[in-house]
């Protein structure tokens, strides 16, 4: 076996390999002995077909799978060798390559060439202790206390009927009919409608709702009345069949109840919620809910960090790419994509790609690894915290579910990705200063919101 390595650019190579009779002859002589062993045809005993007819018949497979095997244990082996350290897969070059001609009884030579894209090598710059990155100390006020303790006693509460003015987090039901003009429509639709006044799309309607109590009257639109197509409102809300009859859209409601949730009372049955011996009175829960939401948002301030320090690595670190393998690679390798289609998305696959060999820098350099234990973990939460949301916790049913993720390929390199990004921001946060700067909860919504409207149109 001869392997010449020309080198287009720093980045760019082919490898061409002859292989000679002499790296292949042995294995498929073996090769065709094991058929000729096990072989039975027509008018010949087992394990007695001449070599002459299993050559015939077979051969040309026999040698081809041999070719090729040896050819893959080759070229792998010098690369392992040489340690080059490469992206994607090499590719055979098109140009060079061609159909060859398999003659069984003639051994020959036969000449290949692959081009591959080496991985450059670099130093990540910016994740030293001379570095510093803003971290948002969130200031979380009263209000915010208050208004998670309100979300709390009501989520806890218990809906009782009023005959109070409706207020906006009240439910509403109304025996509603279709009008035609300012009268009802001789045999229009009839229904009974409920709706949460908080989530009511006409905001005329909403405003005019909440001077109404049980018994008073309201003309709305019905396909106003929340926002969803025509479809949802005439099938859930006006609970009609694809066979009923067309109807207006006008429509009055006579309100027959209205109820509302009555917050739970600040008492012992109440403090048990937070399964916490602490939370015993409200003092003590408006202390930990002051705790939790700070918990939460320093939390939030720390991603927030870690994207400044990702948009910094990238904006800060200058990565060469084998271009035109890795082009010539996404063209081979996604045979529907168009030229067109390849030069608009190529940027965005080559920022991807740095940022994932500056994470396989860093991971190696701080001896991050993900393992299957990890990988498992985190499927256990995801699901867990899923399910719980729904109030279903059947072990048995979570643990199925861990078991078929971890047998998706797509979902467990996605979880891996995660998995090693967040462990490698955590080191990384160890490491970089910290420009503290404090900042009131409104103000720091605004900058996510405007960090998310940013990322999103990257």
């Amino acid at each position: 076996m001869q392997i010449v390595r020309k080198d287009a650019d720093a980045l760019n190579i082919t490898l061409e390999l002859t292989l000679e009779p002499s790296d292949y002859s042995q294995k498929f002589e073996s090769e065709l002995k094991k058929y000729k062993n096990t072989a039975q045809m027509k008018g010949f005993r087992k394990g007695m077909t001449p070599m002459s007819v299993i050559k015939k018949m077979y051969g040309k497979s026999i040698l081809s799978d041999v070719v090729n095997e040896t050819l893959q244990n080759k070229l792998f082996g010098y690369i392992d060798e040489q340690k080059l350290n490469y992206l994607g897969q090499p590719l055979p070059n098109r140009d060079e390559n061609f159909v060859f001609n398999l003659d069984v009884n003639n051994l020959q030579e036969y000449k290949f060439s692959f081009d591959l894209g080496l991985a450059p090598e670099f130093e990540v710059k910016g994740v030293s202790s001379a570095d510093k990155y803003t971290y948002y100390d969130v200031n979380i006020g009263d209000k915010l206390i208050e208004d998670e303790l309100d979300a709390m006693r009501r989520r806890y509460g218990k809906r009782v009927e009023t005959s109070e003015v409706i207020q906006k987090m009240d439910m509403v039901k109304m025996e509603s009919v279709e009008l035609e003009g300012d009268e009802e429509k001789e045999n229009g639709w009839k229904t009974e409608i409920s709706v949460l006044v908080d989530i009511i799309h006409d905001e005329a309607v909403k405003n005019e709702i909440q001077t109404k109590k049980l018994g008073d009257t309201i003309i709305f639109d019905v396909y106003k009345l929340e926002d969803k197509d025509k479809a949802h409102v005439d099938k859930y809300i006006l609970k009609k069949t694809d066979e009923d009859q067309e109807n207006g859209s006008m429509f009055k409601g006579t309100i027959t109840e209205v109820s509302r949730v009555e917050p739970a009372e600040l008492n012992e049955e109440f403090f048990q919620i937070f399964g916490d011996e602490s939370v015993t009175d409200e003092e003590s829960v408006r202390a930990y809910l002051g705790k939790d939401i700070k918990s939460y948002y320093d939390n939030q301030a720390m991603q927030f960090m870690y994207r400044e320090i990702m948009d910094a690595l990238m904006d800060n670190n200058n990565i060469d790419l084998p271009m035109t393998f890795l082009k010539k690679y996404l063209k081979e390798t996604n045979e529907n994509i168009s030229d067109e289609v390849l030069e608009k998305e190529f940027d965005a696959f080559a920022k991807n790609m740095k940022w994932s060999l500056q994470k396989s820098k860093l991971a190696t350099e701080y001896g991050i690894e993900v393992q299957e234990e990890d990988l498992k973990r985190h499927f256990t939460n995801s699901v867990f915290s899923y399910m719980r949301n729904y109030g279903n916790m059947d072990y048995s049913f979570i643990s199925q579910t861990v078991e078929r993720l971890m047998k998706d390929k797509e979902q467990v390199n996605k979880a891996y990705e995660e998995i090693l990004a967040d462990r490698i921001f955590v080191k990384i946060g160890e490491i970089v200063n910290r420009d503290i700067i404090e900042i009131s909860q409104e103000d720091f919504v605004q900058k996510v919101k405007q960090l998310n409207e940013r990322v999103n149109n990257l």
